[in-house]
């Protein structure tokens, strides 16, 4: 059942995601894994990642990145569509000849395999919904729920009515895109891995270069936009990407699950056979049915002290995010 969800998530095309990489700022040309060219960036961080690691580290660890040291198979900006090829029991030999002064080279993987001169860090899974042939709207698909969590859907919907949704895409640029990148910022000021410092610049790279398949939608409450979604349509298969809400809004709310549940609804209604909500929020995911396809990091280094290190601080102080996996679908209706 494993190598099935594996394969929902890799039927995202990967031509998607090659055709925006070179776009960002942070793209750090092409690298070929194993004959298969894949696109790459310079990996930057935002924020120390524990209380053992400071500024002064943190930027000396841009430093070093920006200078091709390090480097991201895919970016960052656009997680979870690129997942390289990688050979059992190849270490950096995999890896073109080019990439002689990288020290570094990160990847994103589906599983948790592992390799030599290399070190894998278990990540959140993705969440992916499939949708049922049976979901010709929003209540077909609430009616598959257990009364139980039938009710708490509804109940998002009763909480956030007072918010209203709208159509941002297909509005100038200019009305929107500063307004959704300062909501992006108060989301990620948290995280340790950066996605540039021109948040507004990045959206408007989405929205050039998917067109059509670029979809915005805001979230307004007294006419002041308080929070934001994106998606991406690839054929059949529906991505969400960024999100942002304004860090001071009630909970009480619950806009992260309303924007959620009408990214499902918009799955329905655009006949989708797979959404995938991306990673984090897996338990808040599982609510509304998605399920996990496990994922990792690996990172590979020609440095035998510098990969012992790695390994030390996986085992030792690395802690795992704890979650648990809900099953919302009646018990005879559930997805595997």
């Amino acid at each position: 059942m494993e190598n099935h969800n594996n394969a929902l998530i890799q039927e995202i095309n990967e031509s998607l995601g090659k055709s925006i990489f070179h776009i960002f700022p942070n793209y750090s040309g092409g690298i070929s894994i194993n004959g298969k060219s894949y696109p790459t960036s310079a990996m930057e961080l935002s924020r120390p990642t524990g209380k053992h690691i400071n500024r002064l580290l943190l930027k000396t660890f841009n430093a070093i990145s920006n200078k091709g040291i390090i480097r991201t198979i895919g970016n960052a900006c656009a997680p979870g569509l690129i997942f390289p090829q990688l050979l059992p029991g190849k270490g950096m030999e995999q890896f073109d000849s080019g990439t002689v002064k990288c020290q570094f080279i990160v990847a994103n993987i589906l599983g948790y395999s592992q390799y030599p001169d290399a070190v894998t860090i278990e990540a959140e899974p993705f969440m992916i919904l499939p949708i049922r042939p049976n979901w010709n709207n929003y209540e077909d698909y609430l009616a598959d729920f257990s009364s139980k969590y039938r009710v708490r859907a509804q109940k998002v919907l009763s909480d956030s009515k007072s918010i209203e949704k709208r159509t941002l895409h297909t509005l100038p640029p200019n009305e929107w895109i500063a307004a959704c990148g300062s909501l992006l910022f108060q989301s990620l000021q948290k995280k340790t891995v950066a996605v540039g410092k021109n948040l507004p610049e990045l959206l408007h790279c989405y929205y050039k270069a998917l067109g059509p398949n670029f979809k915005v939608f805001g979230y307004y409450l007294n006419n002041q936009l308080v929070g934001f979604i994106t998606c991406i349509i690839d054929g059949k298969h529906l991505f969400a990407m960024h999100l942002g809400m304004n860090e001071h809004l009630d909970p009480n709310y619950k806009l992260y699950q309303r924007m959620l549940s009408d990214l499902v609804d918009f799955a329905i209604s655009e006949k989708a056979t797979i959404l995938n909500l991306g990673r984090t929020g897996t338990e808040i995911k599982s609510t509304l049915g998605a399920i996990p396809v496990k994922n990792s990091f690996v990172i590979f280094t020609r440095s035998k002290w510098l990969l012992f290190l790695f390994k030390y601080y996986v085992n030792r102080f690395r802690k795992k995010n704890l979650y648990i996996i809900r099953k919302p679908f009646k018990q005879n209706n559930q997805i595997a």
